[in-house]
């Protein structure tokens, strides 16, 4: 240090001015991919809209074989909107229930069906509450590649009857 107010070693070096140059590239370059990359793997998780058709027409089909109704996402209130596709209201026997395909960069469960079962009476189910909320097993129905309306049917029916029963689905 010189001087009154002083100076610092280092602070005038032209070669240290530059690695620092260098390296707020490099940080700047490293942020930039990053956020490219999460923006890139967020657009990806929305699928295409043929997906989104694709996956609407199953629960079409899906709803036909179990006598629900389709909603559409935007008949949702906003907090409670699914994700990308529609969902599935009906009842099965005194049972109501809510059928919703899992996005595919869903954090759980992705590319599962989510099926909420209700008591509208209020009587205890599989869990011992009035509600209850199951995905689909990977190797019974998963979206895409194992999307088959029959068994998502089957398996809706299946595990309204066992929450019905008292057992887990």
């Amino acid at each position: 240090m010189t001087g009154r107010l002083g100076t610092l070693r280092g602070v005038g070096d032209p070669a240290a001015h530059t690695a620092l140059v260098i390296v707020g590239i490099c940080a700047g370059a490293g942020v930039l991919g990053i956020t490219g990359t999460v923006f890139w793997v967020g657009i990806w998780g929305l699928g295409t809209p043929r997906d989104r058709a694709a996956a609407n027409q199953l629960l079409r089909l899906t709803a036909v074989l179990l006598g629900g109704r389709v909603r559409g996402r935007r008949e949702y209130p906003w907090y409670r909107r699914p994700a990308q596709y529609g969902a599935i209201e009906g009842e099965l026997g005194e049972l109501e229930y809510d059928l919703q395909l899992m996005p595919r960069n869903a954090e759980y469960c992705a590319g599962a069906a989510m099926l909420q079962i209700r008591s509208p009476q209020g009587r205890a189910l599989a869990g011992g509450g009035p509600g209850l909320r199951v995905f689909t097993p990977e190797r019974v129905w998963h979206w895409p590649d194992l999307a088959d309306p029959g068994s998502l049917a089957d398996y809706v029916r299946q595990a309204a009857a066992a929450a019905a029963a008292g057992e887990m689905p």
